[in-house]
């Protein structure tokens, strides 16, 4: 049976041009990029033209370009920054954030987090479409509130958000109540790939991204920083003493050629993900009993067109999951990151307003450049095959 790979948003198959390429360069610079001989200075040289080039790419002018281990650990430096401003004893002022409640997983645990150790929270719900308002995040906002966050495109949905919106009206609002304006990061991990990304560093203070959703490998990510910030974590004094750690050259040699890649054939790749939507869309449609959640039309433009949550009420998302792998179908019910914490239920969707029923019973198909008709097809096919057998 063919195998049909529709989780794209989990990770996305590596491109083997790139990875050897990559490879090929760091197997001769083989040194630490920190050391001062002329074998080290090499490797530093080509990370800084990683760097460098990556940046430009992005189309973000200033600020400073971060390497990682992970989009997550991306995700986690400006939150953990705020650690170093708390005071235990109380005898400093409250720390307050921002936070949508529908953010990775990466965001969402690490802020539960650091509300165990007193940080104030506050959660925006979306709209029923998935959408934050700016005018909910205004209304949020206090004299304390040191940061804000919200993701760039929902990892189940494909909601996007207008995160230029955000953080203009957060920079009004703010200058205008005489408030010290707090620092926005946006998880763009979603983003990369499926928006144009040229414009993120006039409204935003850090953004985070990842090599391994645009055919890069995995573990390396980025994040963007308009300013440096005091982190949390310390060693060595690498990556301008935000992230420290050995350097991973291959990494960023190979998260710079996916990028680039990525960059040069972004309409062209716009163009048959909405083609692939269109007929997952009117796919489902003919499947009875079955729907997109939230409802909308091919082409919605409020909404990237390779992320879909389809729901299958009378089904658990799981055991259609599991029974769509059993035909070698991959897809998911949600991030592959929170698989373990089932627990915690569909929570993006239930922040949606979405009953707890169709929530658990929705899946996400997500596509890429590699997907075909055809594969849409065979998904189409058997998951309404299986719908009619397992449903209760």
């Amino acid at each position: 049976m063919k195998d049909v790979y529709l989780d794209w948003a989990a990770t996305s198959p590596a491109d083997s041009e790139i990875l050897h390429k990559a490879l090929a360069l760091s197997l001769d610079a083989y040194a630490n990029p920190s050391s001062n001989h002329w074998l080290g200075k090499e490797a530093k040289k080509l990370l800084e033209e990683a760097r460098t080039e990556l940046m430009r790419t992005l189309g973000v002018e200033g600020g400073l370009l971060v390497f990682t281990g992970s989009g997550s650990e991306a995700d986690h430096i400006p939150l953990l920054a705020l650690v170093g401003r708390l005071n235990l004893s109380g005898t400093r002022k409250p720390l307050h954030i921002v936070v949508s409640a529908i953010e990775h997983s990466a965001i969402d645990c690490q802020v539960r987090a650091l509300a165990n150790l007193g940080v104030q929270v506050s959660w925006i719900n979306p709209d029923s479409r998935g959408k934050i308002e700016p005018a909910k995040v205004l209304a949020h906002l206090r004299k304390e509130t040191a940061l804000v966050s919200v993701m760039g495109v929902n990892n189940e949905t494909g909601a996007i958000q207008n995160i230029a919106a955000i953080g203009q009206a957060i920079g009004e609002a703010t200058l205008e109540l005489g408030l010290r304006k707090p620092w926005f990061h946006v998880d763009a991990v979603q983003m990369l790939g499926k928006l144009p990304m040229h414009r993120m560093s006039t409204y935003v203070d850090s953004f985070a991204i990842s090599a391994h959703k645009i055919r890069g490998p995995r573990g390396i990510g980025a994040l963007w920083l308009s300013r440096p910030l005091d982190a949390f974590v310390c060693g060595g004094g690498q990556e301008s003493g935000i992230r420290p750690g050995t350097e991973n050259l291959f990494g960023a040699l190979a998260f710079r050629f996916a990028v680039e890649k990525v960059s040069e054939s972004l309409d062209t790749y716009t163009l048959r993900a909405r083609q692939l939507e269109t007929r997952i869309i009117e796919g489902v449609s003919h499947i009875q009993g079955a729907f997109i959640v939230p409802e909308r039309a091919p082409g919605d433009e409020a909404y990237v067109p390779s992320i879909l949550s389809i729901a299958f009420p009378g089904l658990g998302g799981e055991t259609m999951v599991r029974a769509l792998s059993g035909r070698h179908i991959a897809v998911s019910t949600g991030s592959a990151c929170s698989s373990n914490q089932r627990h915690r239920g569909r929570r993006v969707l239930q922040a949606m307003g979405v009953p707890d029923d169709i929530a658990f019973s929705a899946i996400r198909v997500s596509t890429g450049p590699l997907t075909t008709p055809e594969e849409i097809d065979i998904f189409l096919e058997q998951a309404e095959d299986l719908y009619r057998k397992l449903k209760t």
